[in-house]
């Protein structure tokens, strides 16, 4: 089997791997380099940088394109890439070197890491030089559940980790290598096919027409770390549960359906939601210039526009929704005069969709 066919397989599967594994590769060769190594052990390098997340082939799709951070038992299943990896590989014909960046470069200097526990020179020397590299990339890329750490701080953490996570021989030199490197060079892979915008529709997009509650959080965070005047508005029905025990499940489910399309209609420009998720993974707040719908809960509905709505519109949304024997609530905020924090907001949300029947 072609070992060209498990790497493009893998990114076929998560485009962010691509870039964390390109990144990866040219920070660990500079450190070589700057290290003195062979042309054949920089050659070894470089294959074993390119497989050494092959293994997560085999990780559930669940797992390993979850839009948030992992739990502990989720965790547990990804470290399993490691082993998995090496089944996949075991049998090319493989430098034995690069075969050990794969296995090893999720160990830590103090014996700490997995899936073997070694410490120290038993670590493989060019697998300690990929996990200082392979860290690095993850420290100052970000991720939807993350934000990037800056270079410099990332810079300061490889050394605080020193004789820790990484060999204290190798960080010197990755922090003169990677200082001398602009920053710019960490950014998140272009996602634009056709295939991702399917995929991530299908982790993201609720059945309703509105975004998933996973992606709410952290585009609030990013709208108020913009430092922008923005407006979120929040939509409650009051009598889904009576809808439901009338009507069936299925007349609930028309009616949230319903909402998200007089949202739409009334607060909204028409976009492909598809597109627009492809720039909430990326973190392009700054282009997005429609409002974003959000199913926060059951029955409860978040709007994050980067403009007021006039009363008007969201008035003739409850309108619509009245007119179908919904019972509406709905309340607006407006940043920075309403809130300026995410966790004030959340409370917000607490409090109104505790409080009666309001306007």
């Amino acid at each position: 089997m072609n070992l060209n066919f498990f790497i493009k397989l893998l990114e076929l599967r998560d485009a962010y791997t691509k870039g964390h594994t390109e990144r990866g590769v040219l920070y660990a060769l500079e450190i070589g380099k700057a290290m003195g190594l062979t042309e054949e052990e920089l050659r070894d390098l470089e294959i074993g940088g390119h497989i050494h997340d092959i293994g997560k082939v085999a990780i559930p799709d669940v797992i390993l394109l979850k839009p948030a951070k992992l739990t502990e038992k989720e965790y547990e299943v990804m470290k399993l890439h490691v082993k998995l990896g090496y089944e996949l590989v075991k049998d090319l014909d493989l430098p034995e070197r690069s075969v050990e960046v794969l296995l090893y470069h999720q160990e830590k200097y103090d014996g700490s890491g997995y899936p073997f526990g070694k410490k120290g020179e038993e670590i493989p020397l060019l697998a300690r030089i990929y996990t200082v590299a392979d860290s690095f990339e993850a420290m100052t890329s970000r991720r939807v559940y993350k934000k990037a750490k800056p270079w410099k701080v990332a810079l300061e953490e490889l050394e605080e980790l020193a004789g820790i996570h990484f060999d204290p021989d190798i960080v010197p030199y990755a922090i003169r290598v990677l200082s001398n490197m602009k920053e710019s060079i960490v950014v998140i892979p272009e996602i634009d096919t056709e295939l991702e915008k399917i995929r991530w529709s299908f982790y993201y997009l609720d059945f309703t027409g509105a975004i998933k509650g996973d992606l709410f959080l952290p585009t609030l965070e990013a709208f108020i770390e913009k430092g922008e005047p923005f407006c979120f508005t929040v939509f409650d029905i009051q009598n889904l549960f009576e809808i439901n025990r009338k009507y069936g499940w299925e007349k609930g489910n028309e009616v949230l359906t319903k909402l998200v399309e007089a949202i739409n209609v009334q607060c909204c420009a028409m976009f492909d939601i598809r597109d627009l998720i492809i720039k909430l993974m990326r973190q392009d707040i700054l282009d997005i210039t429609s409002p974003v719908i959000f199913r926060l809960g059951g029955d409860e509905f978040g709007v994050i526009a980067p403009y007021i709505p006039p009363q008007e519109k969201v008035q003739a949304v409850a309108k619509v929704m009245e007119e179908q024997g919904v019972k509406l609530k709905y309340l607006q905020m407006k940043f920075p005069e309403s809130f300026r924090t995410s966790e004030e907001v959340l409370s917000l949300i607490s409090e109104f969709t505790k409080n009666p029947y309001i306007r």
